[in-house]
């Protein structure tokens, strides 16, 4: 699950303004809402709850180009009416819509399916996040009726994008590496997405799975992957997050599982990470080299790392709270610092 915010602008439409091309176009061309102004009517309509724009653009054409603007964000951001989205994937996206939930007018929005590929169902351990009015859907792992055997999952370099002005979903660049499971963290402020480690993970015997210390960053204006210095070891499952700003800004990997061992020689189990590896970055988003942490809890306190879950706190100093699901216990790691 994520929290996208397509109300927020992207860099490509953040020069967006009442007075743009795009908008001037349509107020000489169609009328929004017959004797309004169209400066004033633009202004009504975005302020319709985006879990409601799709059933309102088959209303009229104005309606329809005004509604998949970039206008529309621009509106939004200037006059701050923004709303976060939470995005749902019940099953496998490429079979099954997923579905935006806006919190703030409890209404549900079902998204248009991924593109289906035929050789490949089952989609899971994928990555999900937002970065303007992009939804990103990255990775996972797969089942794959060209391979064999077809019973054990694939890892997955596919990477696609919703737009959520034009309501449609784009194929990218595919990653240098197939990964699931993996930490996956935007760049603040760069325009880029970093991933780390990942693997694939067998249905029944999950420790037979995969595991891969490899480390990319994503280029979003060029549509590009570049291999970066790969993590200390072999880390899947793990949580991938921020921590500083400006120069001092750091990519911490955090939790997961490595290397398996077995019991009485046969059945496979996962060795889980109780600590964390961080990257600063250098010369702009350039990585330097990683650093390992201590463990994050003491020996015998727990077996494994649970759900991780970053809340982002833009008041203090890019140093997001880290929590950490562990059955009905709710942990928070208290010494994240730079």
């Amino acid at each position: 699950m994520i929290q996208p915010t397509p109300s927020s602008p992207s860099s490509s439409s953040s020069s967006s303004s009442p007075s743009s091309p795009q908008l001037m176009q349509i107020y000489e061309s169609v009328t929004l809402i017959p004797g309004l102004p169209n400066d004033v009517a633009a202004l009504i309509l975005s302020f319709i709850p985006y879990s409601h724009q799709a059933r309102l653009k088959p209303t009229c054409k104005s309606w329809k180009l005004f509604l998949s603007s970039k206008t529309l964000i621009a509106l939004r951001q200037t006059h701050r009416n923004l709303s976060h989205l939470l995005c749902i994937f019940p099953q496998d996206p490429s079979v099954a819509s997923p579905y935006l939930f806006d919190p703030q007018n409890l209404a549900w929005c079902p998204l248009p399916p991924m593109p289906c590929n035929p050789h490949v169902y089952g989609l899971c351990n994928f990555t999900s996040l937002s970065i303007g009015p992009h939804l990103y859907v990255i990775g996972g792992s797969l089942f794959d009726t060209r391979s064999f055997p077809i019973d054990r999952p694939s890892p997955s370099s596919a990477v696609f994008r919703f737009d959520f002005n034009t309501s449609s979903w784009d194929f990218l660049a595919p990653m240098l590496t197939p990964r699931g499971s993996f930490a996956c963290a935007a760049v603040p402020s760069s325009g880029e997405i970093l991933v780390a480690g990942g693997g694939s993970r067998h249905t029944l015997f999950s420790a037979a799975g995969s595991r891969m210390t490899s480390v990319e960053r994503y280029d979003i204006g060029r549509n590009e992957w570049v291999a970066m210095d790969g993590l200390p070891g072999f880390r899947a499952g793990c949580a991938g997050f921020f921590v500083g700003e400006g120069e001092e800004r750091e990519f911490w990997v955090m939790g997961g599982y490595g290397e398996s061992r077995t019991i009485s020689g046969v059945f496979p189990i996962d060795e889980y990470y109780r600590d964390a590896v961080v990257m600063e970055l250098k010369n702009g988003n350039s990585g330097g080299r990683w650093r390992e942490l201590g463990d994050m809890w003491e020996e015998g306190e727990r077996v494994r790392l649970g759900k991780v879950v970053v809340i982002e706190d833009g008041d203090d100093r890019g140093r997001p709270a880290v929590f950490m699901l562990d059955g009905n216990d709710i942990f928070r790691f208290s010494q994240l610092s730079i």
